[in-house]
């Protein structure tokens, strides 16, 4: 009877704790459960799937099946450099859990922005107070900039979680927490392989949040988080030991010699200018024509100024804000490989903490608080307006998988065991098939044997008639009348090329 008691007020308790957890944290929940909904919505539908995403399933393949426990991922734009591995092996369960179907990667990434949207709580909560923590994070679950760059299935996608943590990471030993900030730090830089070498421009941020911390090295936590790096670096280290230190010597050589980008100077600070401020806009409401992106720049800036004159942000925390946007757009400046939008993207911890913070300033304010709350109203229902306008790519996920499986069928309903495929379309849009073609158990041979030609075609457009097609995707036939039997066996003898033959950006 008094254990029967006992257990009943243990009850008791539990569920009075996991009310109050509840009532404390209604909001957030909310946010996330938002946050989530947008990530998963249409998950197959728009489920953008090419080069990289298949790739990301022949490397699985390879760790999985082949036993290869693989020290790098795939190849980057850098020649030489090589991502980290770690986002394969994160998609290993979500495969092995959808039966090698890519599309596990969908939810592995739509809880990697779970955990974003948390941390953008925690840390602007950390740094400023709830209400800023709470602001900044509607923000970044809403947003249909950040929502559509973490539905990617790419090693870069956890690029703005790493910007966040590393931001608090700033704050914490710029107030002197050296013990926290220095092991944090080691554990984001032994991340930048996996994510974006380019992170590593950040670094000196590190050091003058030490110098303005004024404090003295905590040696003690130096050692243990220098001992930290070098066992998550191992990776690295390892694959470097092996091979002759390659990759490191790719990284110099990258900036020194010339990378592609034929803008230079005036013009190549023009076209930085121009993806901050489409990031931004991106950020703040989207790309709605007639706006002009720069509008969106100049908004934030203004807004950052009332900021300081307000004197809202530390000023040991704005100089290494402003360090950060410099270093960026500086180093980007003068970088000679061209530049895509998501080289910037670690300024969107800068502007989701400026744009959060503008925002609680006009709650708190007598006279503007309704504006505050309009701004942040008008905000989500923009973004809302902005994801149900979304028009998905009709070259993905769902049109591939179709064309490759009728492919299949076709070739098994006329006896062929093995095909040829050959592709009509523009440079680059060749690859993203090799792994559901390997999924479906399609043999594939060169088309200069006399194996049926199946010819997949992107965009529509580039032939006249098309024997079946899976929204942009179309497949002609083969001409059945021209093969037989003998000719189609002989022809299946050699090696199955779509397993043999070499892939870019991937490397045995």
């Amino acid at each position: 009877m008094k254990e029967g008691l006992e257990l009943l007020k243990n009850n008791g308790l539990m569920k009075n704790k996991i009310l109050s957890f509840l009532k404390d944290n209604w909001i957030l929940l909310l946010i996330l459960a938002v946050g989530l909904f947008l990530r998963l919505y249409n998950g197959k539908e728009w489920f953008v799937y090419d080069h990289d995403q298949d790739l990301a399933g022949w490397v699985i393949r390879d760790i999985v099946l082949n036993q290869h426990l693989r020290l790098i991922g795939q190849l980057t734009s850098t020649p030489g450099v090589f991502i980290g591995p770690l986002f394969y092996y994160l998609l290993i369960p979500f495969y092995l859990a959808f039966n090698w179907d890519p599309l596990g990667g969908v939810f592995l990434v739509a809880i990697l922005g779970l955990f974003a949207i948390w941390g953008t709580y925690f840390t602007l909560s950390k740094i400023f107070n709830k209400n800023v923590g709470l602001i900044g994070a509607i923000l970044y679950a809403v947003s249909p900039y950040i929502v559509f760059n973490d539905r990617r299935v790419v090693p870069t996608m956890p690029l703005m979680i790493w910007s966040t943590w590393f931001l608090y990471c700033s704050y914490l030993i710029i107030k002197g927490n050296q013990k926290k900030g220095f092991l944090l730090a080691a554990v984001l830089i032994a991340l930048i392989w996996h994510i974006n070498f380019g992170l590593a421009i950040l670094l000196p941020i590190l050091l003058i949040a030490l110098i303005l911390s004024k404090k003295k090295i905590d040696f003690k936590a130096l050692a243990v988080s220098l001992i930290t790096l070098v066992i998550l670096f191992s990776p690295f280290i390892a694959f470097e030991a092996r091979h002759g230190f390659s990759q490191t010597k790719a990284v110099f050589l990258s900036a020194t010699v010339e990378q592609g980008d034929v803008l230079t100077g005036v013009s190549k600070v023009a076209k930085i200018y121009d993806v901050v401020t489409k990031n931004i806009s991106g950020i703040l409401w989207g790309y709605p024509g007639g706006i002009p992106k720069s509008l969106a720049f100049w908004v934030a800036i203004g807004g950052i100024v009332v900021l300081v004159f307000r004197k809202k942000v530390d000023k040991k925390l704005l100089a290494i804000l402003a360090v950060w946007f410099l270093m960026t757009t500086v180093f980007f400046s003068l970088y000679s490989k061209p530049v895509s939008e998501y080289y910037l993207d670690s300024l969107t911890a800068v502007w989701i903490l400026f744009i959060a913070l503008f925002i609680e300033l006009l709650m708190k304010s007598k006279k503007l608080k309704i504006a505050g709350w309009f701004i942040l109203a008008a905000f989500v229902l923009i973004s809302f307006k902005r994801f149900s306008n979304y028009i998905p790519n009709n070259n993905g996920y769902v049109e591939r998988r179709a064309a490759i499986n009728y492919i299949k069928n076709d070739a098994l309903s006329h006896g062929y065991p093995c095909v040829s495929l050959s592709y009509i379309t523009g440079s680059g849009y060749n690859f993203g098939y090799r792994y559901f073609i390997w999924m479906d158990g399609v043999s594939v041979r060169e088309v200069s044997t006399n194996a049926p030609v199946y010819s997949i075609v992107f965009p529509l457009s580039l032939v006249d008639s098309l024997d079946r097609t899976f929204g942009g995707v179309g497949v002609i036939n083969p001409d059945y009348s021209i093969y037989n039997k003998e000719g189609i066996a002989k022809s299946c003898q050699g090696e199955n090329v779509n397993l043999v033959g070499s892939m870019f950006g991937y490397t045995e």
